[in-house]
């Protein structure tokens, strides 16, 4: 016996299936993924990284503070995994290092990136005014970037730490990803988009690759 499909239905099946565009409503908590590198740098020359085990946080603070917990392990691991698929080999000896890998995470505050200069960051004390990579300074980038930095932000900058040292000298960042978008207030689906988001970052990075 054959079923009637009612013409409501059949009607927004069609409506359905012709549809071009996705719905907006599905791209909401997605995070959009921001690119950059610098394409004169020969990633093939690396072979090893180091990537702290904390996220920085980006805020009111008067020094620097770090995102530890579980859920920023798992961020870390997938950065991690992104990078061995990539044929990378991470190091805990920053010395050992061809690059270095600084995840940042925007909690509490707005910033607005619109040249390739580091002085944005240089009136908040708590980053990368540490040392944190060696005895260097600042560092800078030798691209243009646009960002806007919001709540909710996940920054990842790669530098060349194989570059020139010195006291005057700053270490080149030679990719870059910024991933954003809007929160859910759910930990467990947000973590979840931003794991897709890093994912993301490095799919649509292919000169990473050796």
């Amino acid at each position: 016996m054959k079923r009637m499909i009612p013409l409501m239905l059949l009607a927004a099946l069609t409506l359905v299936a012709c549809e071009k565009e996705p719905d907006s409503g599905e791209l909401d908590y997605k995070f959009l993924v921001y690119t950059d590198h610098d394409t004169g740098h020969d990633f093939n020359a690396a072979r090893t990284y180091y990537l702290p085990d904390s996220i920085l946080l980006i805020g009111n603070y008067p020094t620097a503070q770090y995102w530890k917990d579980d859920r920023a392990q798992r961020l870390i691991d997938t950065y991690a995994d992104n990078m061995e698929t990539l044929g990378y080999t991470r190091t805990d000896k920053r010395e050992d290092a061809d690059m270095g890998l600084q995840v940042s995470y925007v909690e509490n505050t707005y910033h607005t990136l619109v040249t390739g200069s580091p002085e944005w960051w240089w009136n908040y004390s708590g980053y990368w005014n540490l040392g944190y990579w060696g005895n260097w300074g600042y560092w800078y980038y030798p691209y243009v970037v646009h960002y806007s930095f919001s709540r909710g932000a996940f920054i990842a900058e790669m530098l060349d730490l194989k570059a020139p040292q010195g006291e005057d000298e700053q270490l080149p960042v030679v990719w870059s990803s910024y991933l954003t978008g809007q929160l859910s207030g759910v930990q467990a689906f947000d973590l979840q988009q931003a794991i897709e988001g890093v994912n993301q970052s490095f799919a649509q990075s292919a000169y990473l690759a050796h």
